[in-house]
């Protein structure tokens, strides 16, 4: 009994101090009529960054990118990145895709896009549509919480002896602001052949912690991908 009660005032600690998940919500599209178990090669393409953030995500989009190429591993078949899809399909059609891609990247993106069923089945896009800091203020409260209470004694026969008891005691905690990382991004499977979507998600997520935008990229990235690849095995 004593040990569940401690283990539940650690819980209760933990509740306290780790930043704590305001919101993560994931809506899924697919569809049923595809088979996704006919894909054995897909282009990844690099993760996007809505432009009307108003803000240079230059490292969280690095960041991104990393989780896109170690999470894509999950999917069990051909990863063929966009550099290497710009090179490849740059050479079936006689153009230099690579340089394309310094003036003008969405024309780039665009004939891969026309010309991906010639190296891939598939194609996966990202875009990050919303990032932002938030705060707002907690106002003071009182938490009733449990407390430790160990007393010494000795018993009838002189032999000292512990008795340990937990007691709820009004903890008063004062205003205080919290940070909140909101996070909104778009991830599509298109199969190569028509370019016609075939699994969609929209993952939105916030956290109480105003440096979580690298963890929070993370998780989205490896939870997509590790759904679409048990889609396709």
């Amino acid at each position: 009994m004593l040990i569940k009660k401690f283990f539940g005032v650690m819980l209760l600690t933990a509740i306290l101090i780790l930043p704590q998940t305001v919101c993560a919500e994931k809506t899924d599209w697919y569809d049923r009529g595809f088979n996704f178990r006919n894909i054995r090669s897909i282009i990844v393409f690099d993760a996007t960054f809505s432009q009307d953030l108003g803000y240079d995500y230059s490292i969280e989009m690095r960041n991104l990118q990393d989780s896109f190429m170690q999470d894509s591993g999950k999917l069990k078949c051909n990863v063929i990145t966009e550099a290497q899809a710009r090179r490849e399909i740059g050479y079936r059609i006689g153009m230099n895709l690579d340089s394309l891609a310094y003036s003008n990247p969405l024309e780039a993106r665009r004939i891969i896009m026309q010309n991906a069923y010639t190296i891939a089945d598939a194609w996966i896009i990202g875009n990050v549509d919303n990032m932002e800091n938030t705060y707002y203020v907690q106002p003071a409260h009182t938490v009733w919480e449990s407390r430790r209470d160990t007393r010494t004694y000795r018993d009838r026969y002189g032999n000292r002896r512990e008795e340990t008891r937990y007691i709820q005691v009004p903890v008063n905690y004062p205003p205080r602001r919290v940070d909140v990382t909101s996070i909104q991004m778009t991830l599509e499977l298109h199969e190569a052949r028509n370019g016609d979507l075939v699994f969609a998600r929209k993952d939105v997520r916030d956290r109480e912690d105003y440096q979580a935008q690298k963890g929070m990229l993370g998780r989205i990235a490896h939870s997509f991908f590790e759904d679409v690849g048990k889609k396709i095995r």
